[in-house]
């Protein structure tokens, strides 16, 4: 990956938090989103899968929070390195998905350009080849379709 997803995931978090402030992304739900996000990045083992799972949860109730949700792809990602489990990559292909369909719609090429890079290693960690990956987006309907 050209990038650090532990960066990206702080950035993201940033920009979530600022729109949650105005009234967006997270609404009344962030300041649990702050207590789990602190907790998830400042310890390790139970407590860090813990406070995972609760941002995990936070997401699956705001699936339009697209700062949120690119925060939960790259958390995802620094999250395997504790606990490399299938669920994991698979969750991190669905969120890329989830937030692409959004983001390729309005643009933002900086970011698609990341996310399908980080997509890419997640389906590598399932095993799925380049091929499988390309025949994916081969698959996906485009812009105009």
């Amino acid at each position: 990956m050209p990038f650090d997803p532990a960066v990206a995931a702080q950035q993201a978090f940033a920009k979530a938090r600022q729109l949650s402030e105005r009234g967006g992304e997270l609404g009344e739900e962030l300041a649990a989103a702050v207590e789990a996000e602190e907790r998830f990045s400042s310890s390790a083992g139970e407590d860090a899968s813990a406070a995972y799972r609760e941002l995990v949860a936070i997401g699956a109730r705001h699936p339009e929070a697209s700062y949120f949700l690119e925060f939960l792809v790259y958390a995802t990602w620094c999250h395997l390195m504790d606990e490399t489990v299938p669920e994991h990559f698979k969750r991190g292909v669905t969120l890329c998905q989830q937030l692409l369909r959004h983001l390729d719609a309005g643009g933002e090429a900086e970011r698609v350009k990341r996310l399908r890079s980080i997509e890419q290693s997640f389906r590598a960690g399932l095993g799925e080849t380049s091929d499988d990956v390309m025949g994916y987006e081969a698959d996906t309907l485009q812009g105009g379709d």
